[in-house]
């Protein structure tokens, strides 16, 4: 084993473990080109600050439990971020495996297999253990409880070696075995795109439980009840409580030993026959798709051209952090809300009865504007064809019916998902099934509005030769524009809520007060789509060919 050769390969693997991350760089590298910079080493900085972050950042949660009394809060946080952070290190070591693709420039180096297999490795560690970080405090804080400071210290280490090793084992199996199924997958592109996209979806997931679970802690005080003990999780208690009790052999040490056998597993079978399985891999990639190409000029014959396209479209936004900005930022403002919201739901539901219509119909509004922007599906919609536009418009199909097609199909697909959500959410608040069908009809409508005038502008600022999805979120002011959106609607819309609440409890006629605002939003809309259609729509072909 050389390890001078392990280390160089780690600086390069390491750059594919976090795409956004690596795009950043990028971008900061392209304002100052000629400054000093080395891209591994920013990564690894980046890398060791998020871990120092995340060691802290949930220690404030952690020492408001006793978990001697409580070893069921112990044990749900262990698994909380134990199946985290092994979906997050299965994601990094997906990348760096097979979304790399460089297997085949190593193979004829005198690099051996497991050389490079350890180098791939040890690149995921950074991403693979970010949210293992706050498993160490917990450990320490819970064995202080349970034994005191000078067994914690050592013993937190221990445990939390053993976790970070547990975890890892498991990742690399799912990679080796699950990996190798999406590759050969003829969606590939679209099973890493979800793949990245569920994986941060549920990092700030996680985030925003913890923050719901806190809350309720606090709400219950004094009376705070136990969660039932989650099975193998429970070990890491048990072995301090009765290290060779029978829990603490069922849920520990058997466990323990299977994970043993699994990592002796990875260094005799997966690691060394590395090389052979990602270079069949590649190849059966390329024969099944010249087997399949004949196959799919026949059948494509026989779809309708609306189905192609339809088909075409969502093959342009296989990205992942396009799905990021486009599903999951504006979700963080309404589940930020939440929480506060369940505590207080009973009296919020009292207070805001269905002739209230008319504020729910703006806080839909609201959520809308602040969601529909620039680095959405809409905001970059055109630009995403690339040379495939400049092929489009010489097809004989009409050029306005193709980009209107496109533009409500976007639509339907950046407002489905947001708008089951808060339904949902409305219906466990218990609001009144008026308030959420106008909150609904006023997050669709604005969502219209504002959606064709991004569309519209991302012709204005029309990019088919981007290199990196960044550049077209960038354009033409967009990151201020969406500030603006965001924070000009919460200002706007807050305080219109509270002057219509405030009418509506001076007057006490809520009803009439909500109707003239339901009312007076409708016709402003309206007029707005009508300066749409004739400055848009209706010289849609102009504004293309320009």
């Amino acid at each position: 084993m050389n390890w001078t050769t392990v280390w160089e390969l780690v600086k390069i693997n390491i750059l594919y473990s976090n795409p956004q991350a690596l795009t950043a760089l990028k971008k900061k590298q392209a304002k100052n080109p000629k400054a000093n910079f080395s891209a591994y080493k920013s990564m690894l900085k980046n890398q060791i600050m998020m871990s120092i972050i995340f060691l802290f950042i949930y220690v404030f949660m952690f020492v408001g439990i006793n978990f001697s009394r409580y070893p069921g809060y112990f044990s749900f946080y262990i698994a909380l971020f134990f199946v985290m952070s092994t979906i997050t290190a299965f994601t990094a070591l997906y990348t760096i495996f097979y979304e790399s693709n460089d297997v085949k420039l190593y193979v004829h180096l005198p690099i051996r297999a497991s050389e490079l297999y350890l180098a791939k490795l040890f690149s995921s560690i950074g991403m693979g253990s970010l949210f293992l970080m706050p498993l160490l405090s917990l450990y320490f804080i819970a064995y202080w409880q349970m034994k005191g400071i000078i067994i914690a210290i050592p013993m937190a280490m221990i445990m939390f070696l053993l976790t970070f090793f547990s975890s890892n084992v498991i990742a690399i199996y799912l990679n080796a075995w699950v990996g190798k199924i999406i590759v050969r997958s003829p969606r590939r592109k679209l099973i890493s795109t979800l793949l990245l996209f569920v994986s941060t979806i549920g990092a700030v997931g996680l985030i925003f439980f913890l923050n719901a679970t806190n809350n309720s802690k606090m709400m219950q005080g004094a009376d705070l009840v136990d969660r039932a003990l989650v099975p193998y999780f429970r070990g890491f208690y048990d072995v301090m409580v009765q290290p060779f009790g029978a829990n603490a052999f069922i849920h520990f040490w058997l466990p323990l030993a299977i994970l043993f056998l699994m990592a002796y597993g990875i260094v005799t079978g997966i690691m060394p026959k590395y090389y052979k399985e990602a270079l069949y891999t590649g190849e059966s990639k390329k024969k099944s798709k010249v087997n399949k190409k004949g196959k799919t000029k026949e059948t494509s014959q026989a779809k309708s051209l609306k189905r192609l396209m339809l088909k075409h479209h969502l093959s342009t936004l296989q990205d992942s952090n396009l799905l990021i900005q486009t599903y999951l930022m504006p979700l963080i403002f309404v589940v930020s809300f939440m929480a506060p919201m369940m505590n207080m739901k009973n009296s919020l539901t009292d207070f805001l009865g269905y002739d209230y219509f008319g504020v729910s119909f703006l806080v839909g509004g609201i959520i809308a504007a602040m969601a529909t922007n620039s680095s959405t599906f809409i905001g970059v919609g055109l630009s995403l064809e690339r040379d495939n536009f400049t092929y489009i418009k010489s097809l004989p199909i009409p050029l306005k019916a193709f980009v209107r097609e496109k533009f409500y199909f976007l639509l339907l697909l950046q407002i489905s998902v947001p708008l089951i959500l808060y339904i949902v959410i409305g219906a466990l608040l218990g609001f009144h099934y008026l308030m959420i069908l106008t909150m609904a009809l006023g997050f669709i409508l604005v969502s219209v509005i504002q959606g064709q005038y991004m569309y519209m502008r991302d012709i204005k600022y029309l990019t088919l030769d981007w290199q990196n999805l960044t550049q077209l979120f960038t354009r033409g002011g967009s990151r201020w524009l969406t500030v603006s959106l965001i924070f000009g609607s919460l200002i706007v819309g807050s305080g219109l809520i509270i002057l219509v609440i405030f009418l509506s409890l001076a007057t006490k006629e809520a009803l009439l007060i909500n109707s003239l605002l339901f009312f007076g939003l409708i016709i402003l809309l309206a007029l707005s789509q009508f300066i749409l259609t004739k400055r848009f729509w209706d010289r849609i072909e102009s504004l293309l060919a320009s």
